[in-house]
C-alpha cells in the first residue's frame, strides 16, 4: 500500500518538533545541527519506502529538465532586472567554513525533504486523484515553509493580508509548480527548478532588494510563464519543442556569456569588484563632470588622497561626488574640506576619512543617461501604482485597492494551475472522461 498519509504526516511532525521542540531544548549550534538531522531523517525514509515500493521518484525528462531551469533562471533574472530601478541589497550571511558545516545543512535539508515529498506523492498517487493531491500537498508544503510563532504573530487583518501577499501567495505558486514538474519530471525537475534560486539567495554576495509587493507579484509571474512553457511542453508537437531545444542548447554559450556579463554588471555597481561607476545626477561638478556622465570610482587609502583628487563620500540622504580643497587633522581623524566645481562655496559640512568611499579615475561621457531614463521611468511607474492610485481610489479601501492585483493575479494563477492539472490528466486517459 502507497504510505501517502504516511509521509505528510511525518513531515508534519518534524516540523512541528523542529518549531516547538528544539528551540526550547538545546542551544547554540547543536539546534542547527539537530533540525537538520530531523529534516534528513524524512529524506532517509522516502528513499527507503520507494525503494521498498519500487517506486522511481528519480526518473526524469531531459525537456522537463531544461524547461525547470529556464524558468529558475527567469524568476532570478526578473527580480535582478526590476532591482537594477529598485535597488540590491548585500547577503547578510557570512560563509564561514563552521557555518558551511552548521548553517547549510540547517538550510539545504529543509528543502530536500519538502521536494522528496512531493515527487513521491506525485509519484504514486492515482491518476483519478492527482489533481487534488498534487494541490493539497502543495498546501501543505507552503504552509509549513513558515515558522508557528508567525502564525501567532498575525492579530490583525493587516497582518493576515499581508502575510497571504508577501509569503503566502508566492511560495504556493512556486510549490504548485515543483509539483507539476515532479508530476511530470520527476524529483530531478522539481528539485532543480526549487533549488536554482535558493543557491542564489544563500550564496550571491549581492541579492534583488525590491519592495516585497513587487517581488511577490514577479515570482507569481515567472510560475505562471512556467506553467505556461509547460503547457507547450506537454501538446503533441514533440518534433517542434525536440528542434526548439536543440536551437537554444547551440545558442547555450552565447547566453552563458551574456549570463556572466550581467552578473558582472551587478557586482559592478556594488563595488566588489574593487571599483563602482557612479551616475552624475546633478550639475554641481560642471564642466568636469555632466549629468549622464558616469565617473568610475576606486578604493584607495584615505591617506594617499591628494588636495584636487575627486572623491565620492557618504551622507545620510546620497553620496556626493565633489572635489577635494584642503585636508587636515583634527581629533586624531583625517577630514577633507569638498567643493563643487560649479559651486561659489564650499560644502557646508566637513568630510571624515570614514565617510569617503573613493576616489574618481575615469570618466564615460553621457552613457548614464539610459539608466537615468530608465530609473526615471521606473520610479514614476511604481509611485503610480503604489501612491497615486491607492490615493485616489482611498474611499473604497486603499489598501485591499492597492494589492488586490497582486490577489487576483494569484487566484487567477491558482485556477489555472488546476485546469492545466486537470487537462493533463485528460490527456492521460486518452480524452476519456
Amino acid at each position: 500500500m502507497k504510505n501517502i498519509i504516511l509521509i505528510p504526516t511525518l513531515i508534519l511532525t518534524v516540523y512541528l518538533f523542529t518549531s516547538l521542540v528544539i528551540p526550547f531544548t538545546l542551544t547554540g549550534h547543536w539546534i542547527f545541527l539537530a533540525h537538520a538531522v530531523a529534516w534528513a531523517s524524512i529524506i532517509l525514509a522516502i528513499i527507503f519506502i520507494s525503494k521498498h515500493e519500487n517506486t522511481n521518484i528519480w526518473k526524469t525528462n531531459k525537456q522537463l529538465l531544461q524547461l525547470a531551469i529556464t524558468v529558475a533562471v527567469l524568476q532570478i533574472f526578473l527580480l535582478i532586472f526590476v532591482s537594477f530601478f529598485l535597488g540590491f541589497g548585500k547577503n547578510p550571511t557570512a560563509w564561514t567554513p563552521l557555518a558551511l558545516a552548521v548553517y547549510f545543512p540547517y538550510l539545504l535539508t529543509p528543502l530536500l525533504a519538502q521536494q522528496f515529498t512531493i515527487a513521491y506523492i506525485a509519484k504514486t498517487t492515482s491518476k483519478q486523484k492527482s489533481t487534488l493531491t498534487l494541490l493539497l500537498i502543495s498546501l501543505l508544503i507552503t504552509l509549513i515553509g513558515t515558522p508557528v510563532f508567525s502564525y501567532t504573530n498575525m492579530l490583525t487583518p493587516i497582518a493576515i493580508l499581508e502575510f497571504l501577499i508577501r509569503t503566502f501567495i508566492p511560495t504556493l505558486a512556486t510549490t504548485i509548480l515543483s509539483a507539476y514538474l515532479a508530476h511530470l519530471g520527476g524529483l530531478p525537475a522539481s528539485l532543480t527548478y526549487m533549488a536554482i534560486p535558493a543557491l542564489f539567495t544563500w550564496f550571491s554576495p549581492i541579492l534583488p532588494n525590491p519592495p516585497w509587493q513587487a517581488q511577490a507579484m514577479l515570482i507569481v509571474v515567472a510560475t505562471t510563464v512556467g506553467f505556461l512553457f509547460l503547457d507547450t511542453a506537454t501538446r503533441p508537437l514533440q518534433g517542434q519543442i525536440h528542434r526548439t531545444l536543440r536551437k537554444q542548447k547551440s545558442q547555450l554559450p552565447y547566453w552563458t556569456v551574456m549570463a556572466l556579463i550581467g552578473l558582472l554588471g551587478v557586482w559592478t555597481t556594488t563595488g566588489l569588484l574593487g571599483f563602482t561607476p557612479t551616475i552624475i545626477a546633478s550639475g554641481s561638478m560642471t564642466p568636469t563632470y555632466e549629468v549622464g556622465d558616469i565617473a568610475i570610482i576606486i578604493s584607495v587609502p584615505t591617506k594617499s588622497i591628494q588636495v584636487g583628487d575627486i572623491v565620492q563620500y557618504a551622507t545620510p540622504n546620497e553620496n556626493i561626488v565633489h572635489r577635494v580643497i584642503n585636508i587636515y587633522y583634527q581629533g586624531g581623524v583625517l577630514w577633507f574640506e569638498t567643493k563643487g566645481d560649479a559651486n561659489n562655496v564650499p560644502d557646508p559640512t566637513p568630510v571624515s576619512e570614514q565617510q569617503i568611499m573613493g576616489k574618481a579615475v575615469l570618466t564615460i561621457p553621457k552613457l548614464g543617461w539610459v539608466s537615468i531614463a530608465l530609473k526615471d521611468f521606473a520610479a514614476n511607474t511604481y509611485t503610480f501604482f503604489t501612491t497615486t492610485l491607492p490615493q485616489t481610489l482611498t474611499n473604497i479601501g486603499s489598501f485591499i485597492i492597492t494589492n488586490g492585483i497582486f490577489i487576483t493575479s494569484a487566484l487567477a494563477f491558482t485556477a489555472y494551475s488546476y485546469l492545466l492539472l486537470t487537462y493533463h490528466d485528460y490527456k492521460k486517459k486518452g480524452g476519456k472522461t
